[in-house]
Formats: structure tokens, C-alpha cells, sequence
């Protein structure tokens, strides 16, 4: 059995949870559910898409100073 679970977040950070969700292809329920499995016992097999992020704004830096040439 499963339960629900409601939390008020600021829009800022619901917006960067919704963005990230998409660029994972992952739900918001199972990104929230995979970061209290993490917070609460250290593990999990979620993918958060950390290296994926920063490989992404490793290219928007990279492009962004190409772009002031």
C-alpha cells in the first residue's frame, strides 16, 4: 500500500524540479520519492542526473564564451 504525501514548495524550486524531471524523462513523484529514499537511508537506484547537469552547463559556459569572440 502506498500513501500521499503534500509539501508546499517555493515556485523557483518547483520550476528546477519540473525542469529536471523532463530532462530526465522521470516523473516528479519518482524523483521525490528516490530523494527520500536517499535522504532517509543513505541509497538508492534513482539516477538524479547530476553528471548530465553539469555536462550541460559545462556546454552553456563553453558556448557562451565562444558566442563573445
Amino acid at each position: 500500500m502506498s500513501r500521499t504525501v503534500s509539501a508546499r514548495i517555493p515556485n523557483d524550486l518547483h520550476e528546477e524540479l519540473r525542469e529536471r524531471c523532463n530532462l530526465l524523462g522521470e516523473s516528479i513523484n519518482d524523483f521525490v520519492k528516490a530523494s527520500l529514499e536517499m535522504c532517509l537511508h543513505n541509497s538508492c537506484d534513482f539516477e538524479f542526473g547530476d553528471e548530465l547537469v553539469e555536462e550541460l552547463e559545462r556546454q552553456r559556459s563553453e558556448f557562451k564564451k565562444n558566442s563573445e569572440k
